[in-house]
């Protein structure tokens, strides 16, 4: 009886390296996220004064693909006023590096709260009050790339480790 050990190297494939690439990519599109959020969020030294809606409505627009066609986009539009320093100003801004959307009613869901005459909260930066808000953030897009990266990684990641100890594994095989 003689002892020989046997390789399962044969079974591993480049396919694990796609796996791999793919893992390295989703970090890389949640990693975006967080950039993206911490974009998407108003400085802590921004303060806020009572404001008041003046108008809501929608704005259609239209983006490039790639391909060359166009793509209805839809952007949701408020106007307020509210009052710094017994100075009224006006402002425009939902949020900050508010998204448009490619569903209508995605954006008419946005404002569907804020109609004319209604009281809201207004953030501003004290340096620049004309620089206005009414969300603090708007991390709708930033979670969606963070979760989504993740779980592609991970998944991802984890297929490759399951690859690769498969393959590094030797088992021993008894003959007469």
């Amino acid at each position: 009886m003689t002892n020989q050990t046997t390789s399962k190297r044969g079974l591993f494939s480049p396919i694990a390296f796609l796996f791999l690439a793919i893992a390295l990519g989703g970090f890389v599109y949640a990693g975006l996220g967080f950039v993206g959020l911490h974009e998407a969020q108003i400085p802590d030294s921004w303060q806020q004064a009572p404001g008041q809606i003046v108008d809501t409505g929608i704005t259609v627009g239209s983006q490039d693909m790639a391909d060359g066609s166009k793509l209805e986009v839809f952007q949701p539009k408020v106007r307020y006023r509210y009052e710094v320093g017994g100075k009224f100003l006006l402002g425009e801004q939902l949020s900050r590096h508010h998204p448009m959307r490619s569903l209508r009613g995605v954006a008419e869901t946005e404002i569907e709260d804020l109609h004319q005459g209604t009281n809201v909260t207004v953030y501003f930066d004290p340096e620049n009050p004309a620089d206005a808000v009414l969300r603090k953030s708007d991390t709708i897009g930033p979670m969606q790339a963070i979760s989504s990266g993740l779980a592609i990684g991970l998944t991802c990641f984890a297929i490759f480790i399951v690859s690769l100890r498969r393959w590094r594994k030797v088992t021993p095989k008894t003959t007469a």
